[in-house]
């Protein structure tokens, strides 16, 4: 059997105003990961990889490194430093392009990974330094011709708003408090496990000689 991978990036805000919901997303995140276990064992032909950033003052940084996981290992402590502003416009383009190197250097292509992306904030962008908004576009709409899918829960901008700015198509609004983020994590779990079953489908007609007929 051929290796089918399906890699979960996360871009997480911790600037300061994420401060009231540090610990609802702490705790949403934590559970989305033991999620990501479960279906581990649901899904044993699917290996899964997880890779984490949060961005907050001027700084982007690496949570969690690019790692396999599994159900029975991957530690997931998750904790937040709340403070600055909101450089969202490089934590994209810098976690999108870092993960995108990294995924070649392992083989990993179109044919045999998916990689979902979701961005979860609650501001906008105020202190981007190396990246602007219509290159963070382009990088998207390229990343997305590779079959990459880009999922927005923000509390201040649409997902309409969003696909125009930025291109991202999936997600939601939600609302600026511990339950609309929650909620959030909730509705990216359900989906992004649709997506996987939908691509595993997929890539199982391929093999059977084309769209299944």
């Amino acid at each position: 059997m051929s290796k089918n991978n399906a890699v979960n990036l996360f871009i997480i805000d911790q600037s300061g105003s994420m401060n009231p919901l540090k610990q609802a997303t702490e705790e949403s995140y934590q559970g989305l990961i033991q999620k990501i276990k479960q279906e581990c064992i649901e899904l044993p032909e699917l290996h899964q990889y997880l890779n984490t950033w949060v961005f907050g003052g001027n700084t982007v940084n690496e949570k969690q490194m690019l790692c396999k996981v599994s159900h029975e290992t991957l530690n997931d402590d998750f904790s937040l430093q709340c403070n600055g502003s909101t450089p969202l416009f490089d934590a994209i383009g810098k976690s999108c392009l870092d993960l995108e190197s990294r995924l070649k250097s392992l083989e990993m292509t179109p044919e045999n990974t998916l990689i979902n992306v979701a961005l979860f904030t609650d501001g906008e962008e105020n202190s981007s330094q190396n990246f602007r908004q219509a290159e963070v576009k382009r990088i998207i709409t390229r990343l997305k011709s590779d079959g990459w899918v880009f999922n927005y829960y923000g509390t201040d901008l649409s997902v309409e708003d969003m696909q125009e700015s930025l291109s991202f198509d999936k997600g939601m609004i939600m609302q600026k408090s511990a339950k609309g983020f929650q909620e959030a994590f909730q509705h990216h779990a359900k989906n992004s496990y649709n997506e996987k079953l939908e691509w595993l489908k997929a890539v199982e007609e391929k093999k059977r000689g084309g769209n299944g007929h």
